[in-house]
């Protein structure tokens, strides 16, 4: 595979949101929310490319010194081949460079694949929230991950 992994652009959009569709049936992330990372309004995502298809996103609110991972996504057929992990380091980069030095998230207890992902990349397990998510029956717990980058410069 050869693939391009750069900031969210205004010619990604559709594809990102089709995208967004496949990897999360029923539950679309709310488009002003990729608006305000093409504005650079409180948000910023990156995206990965292979040709002209879309295999790969991030999103992160931002607020001062801190961003939370809002939503990341691998295309199925581009799943286990370590885009996920290329792609959330490079954007942990430039948000550090941005002068962000603690991130955020939270990811559904049973996402086991997800959470090692975010270990591997030195987040840790901060805390969990009862019951965040709806569940096929009932609601489901959310882990709670945290990463602090210590001698980030704020711009």
């Amino acid at each position: 595979m050869n693939l391009e992994l750069s900031p969210l652009a205004d010619a990604d959009l559709e594809r990102l949101v089709a995208l967004d569709e496949e990897c999360f049936p029923g539950e679309p992330f709310a488009r002003s929310w990729w608006h305000k990372a093409l504005t650079g309004q409180g948000a910023a995502a990156w995206v990965v490319r292979e040709g002209q298809a879309l295999r790969a996103y991030c999103l992160f609110s931002r607020v001062l010194d801190e961003a939370e991972l809002l939503r990341i996504a691998v295309a199925p057929q581009a799943r286990r081949q370590g885009v996920a992990q290329r792609l959330l380091a490079q954007a942990q980069s430039a948000l550090e460079r941005d002068g962000i030095c603690r991130f955020h998230l939270e990811v559904r207890q049973s996402n086991q694949p997800a959470q090692q992902l975010y270990r591997a990349l030195d987040w840790q397990l901060t805390g969990m929230r009862a019951g965040y998510y709806p569940a096929a029956e009932g609601r489901e717990d959310a882990c709670l991950f945290g990463r602090t980058v210590e001698g980030v410069e704020q711009p």
